[in-house]
C-alpha cells in the first residue's frame, strides 16, 4: 500500500490536480498549496511539518510492525538512529535531535530495558552516561535505513526529483536555523 501510495505520489502531475492523480489521503491538502496561494505562511509551513512528521512516524511504525519490533515506537527508533555508530552523552544527543532533556532519559532507559542501548558510565563522574547501540539495535538501524532507502529512491529516483529534494532540505534546514535564533534573540526588528 506503502509503494502504491508513493507511486501515486511521484507519477502525480501537478498541472492534473483536480484528477484523482494523488491517493485521497493528500485531498485536504490540495485545497491550498504554495503554488496555488499567495498567502503561504510560516504557519501553514509549520502545519505541513508536523503532518508529514506524523506521517513519518506511522510509516516507520509500520515498517517496524513488519520487522517484527512492537516494543519501540519510531522515536525511539529516530533516537536509536541519531545515535548510529557513534558513544555519545545525553548533552550530545540533545544537540543532534529534538529531544527534552526529560523525555531523552526516559527514552533511553526503555532503550535499554529492550536491549538497545548499553548506558556506560564514565570512570571519572559516575552520574555522567555515555550511549551506544547495542547490536539488536544496529541490525534494527540497518533494516530502516535499507527500507527507507528503497523508498527514496522510489521519491527521488531522477536527478531533477534529487534536485528537488536537496533544495527542500537547504531550505528546511535555513528555516529550523533561522526560527532557532529568533526563539532565543527575538525577532530582527526586537533586536
Amino acid at each position: 500500500m506503502i509503494s502504491h501510495l508513493l507511486h501515486n505520489l511521484v507519477e502525480a502531475d501537478p498541472a492534473k490536480e483536480g484528477e484523482d492523480s494523488v491517493d485521497a489521503v493528500d485531498a485536504p491538502r490540495r485545497k491550498r498549496t504554495p503554488s496555488s496561494s499567495s498567502a503561504f505562511t510560516h504557519f501553514e509551513l509549520g502545519r505541513t511539518l508536523e503532518r508529514a512528521n506524523r506521517r513519518f512516524a506511522t510509516f516507520l511504525q509500520a515498517e517496524m510492525s513488519r520487522l517484527g519490533v512492537r516494543e519501540i515506537g519510531p522515536a525511539h527508533a529516530m533516537l536509536l538512529l541519531t545515535i548510529g555508530n557513534d558513544e555519545l552523552s545525553v548533552g550530545q544527543l540533545m544537540d543532534r535531535g529534538p529531544y527534552g532533556g526529560t523525555n531523552l532519559s526516559y527514552y533511553l532507559k526503555q532503550l535499554g530495558e529492550c536491549g538497545y542501548v548499553e548506558r556506560i558510565p564514565l570512570p571519572r563522574d559516575r552520574r555522567t552516561i555515555r550511549v551506544r547501540l547495542t547490536q539488536k539495535a544496529q541490525d534494527l538501524c540497518a533494516d530502516l535505513t535499507e527500507i527507507t532507502e528503497k523508498y527514496h529512491q522510489l521519491v527521488a529516483g531522477d536527478p531533477e526529483n534529487m534536485r528537488r529534494m536537496e533544495i527542500a532540505f537547504e531550505t528546511l534546514d535555513r528555516l529550523e536555523r533561522a526560527w532557532a535564533t529568533a526563539a532565543i534573540f527575538g525577532s530582527p526588528d526586537e533586536r
